[in-house]
């Protein structure tokens, strides 16, 4: 279970084998036994039992501020399995196997989101998402010639641009629209959505891979950068249209999340005021986002290795897993979650 603890002032404490959370007179226990991961929003105090409790268990915790910017994350030193990160850098320095991982890990986030786009299609009678359908088919057929990970990167490129440009068409809600990508600062809600959407995934497969005792800035097809968790980045793509977009518009649609559940108000654990205020989700939409996003990491889906039916966020751990099996030539290639 992931933990999000998103009430400003909470205050964290271990009494046996569980964590007491307390704010005011309201009072809660969790299992530790059931945590796997705990997200911080803004300005939640542990004491320090409780810290070096989920230290100890190999828990990790994730800092965000209150309007989902990461902050960092506490956890024990990296993993021992120097073999698998060795195996991690040959790969890297191997150009055929290196090309191989960075064109998988975007065909299987191209192919997630022409399929999204093709079922809110057949749903909606949405005409109008016929070019971008169309746009990223053609881009999976150019990404098997594309000889370097700059021309992957290139058609990536191009294939999200369709794509953000048939999300759009998917908002039926008046007072929201989607014209294009923004970030830092995310200018309007739609783009704060999926700002703070893939930052929660990031978050997710950030622990998933140090747990399989993979380096998480040495990826394949992002580019190693000071800071950078390439191999996570990596490994969201797959994701992002199926676990974030979707609920995106869903919250937004099913009316869970609504216009006044916006602000651009500074927060107490942000810096000063910018000249170009992000727009955020306030407490109240923070919660109801959090948990549209813990629902569908329950929902099942066929995951084709096994034969069987898990839910979303097991079948994102056995991706990362079955990347390390790779790596190390347990298992002949990789090949992305696909819905």
């Amino acid at each position: 279970m992931i933990l999000y603890l998103t009430e400003q002032g909470l205050k964290v404490s271990r009494e046996g084998e569980r964590l007491k959370l307390e704010i005011g007179h309201k009072k809660e226990e969790v299992r530790l036994a059931e945590v796997d991961q705990v997200v911080v929003f803004g300005r939640v105090s542990f004491t320090a039992p409780a810290l070096q409790t989920l230290l100890k268990r190999g828990i990790q915790v994730h800092f965000l501020t209150l309007s989902g910017k990461y902050l960092g994350k506490l956890s024990t030193p990296f993993g021992k399995n120097i073999e698998l990160r060795l195996h991690q850098f040959r790969t890297f320095h191997d150009p055929t196997r290196r090309i191989q991982l960075a064109r998988a890990f975007v065909h299987g986030k191209i192919h997630n989101q022409r399929e999204y786009l093709v079922r809110q299609k057949r749903r909606l009678g949405e005409t109008s998402l016929e070019g971008p359908i169309f746009h990223l088919k053609r881009a999976l057929t150019e990404l098997p010639a594309a000889k370097n990970v700059e021309e992957i990167f290139g058609i990536e490129g191009m294939a999200s641009r369709h794509y953000f440009e048939g999300l759009g068409t998917l908002l039926k809600r008046s007072g929201f629209e989607f014209r294009e990508r923004t970030r830092r600062p995310p200018r309007d809600p739609v783009n704060a959505l999926l700002s703070l959407g893939y930052t929660l995934l990031l978050s997710r497969i950030w622990s998933l891979v140090e747990t399989a005792g993979l380096d998480p800035y040495l990826g394949f097809l992002h580019s190693p950068d000071y800071g950078k968790p390439s191999l996570v980045l990596d490994l969201m793509e797959e994701w992002r249209p199926v676990i974030v977009d979707t609920v995106v518009i869903r919250v937004l649609n099913w009316k869970t999340i609504k216009p006044e559940d916006f602000t651009q108000e500074t927060f107490p654990d942000e810096e000063e005021p910018k000249e170009i205020q992000p727009v955020k989700l306030g407490r109240a939409g923070l919660k109801k986002f959090v948990k549209q996003f813990q629902e569908r990491l329950k929902e099942e889906a066929l995951y084709p290795p096994r034969g069987k039916r898990f839910r979303y966020a097991d079948i994102l751990r056995e991706q990362v897993y079955l990347l390390a099996r790779v790596l190390k030539g347990e298992s002949p290639e990789y090949r992305p979650f696909m819905i």
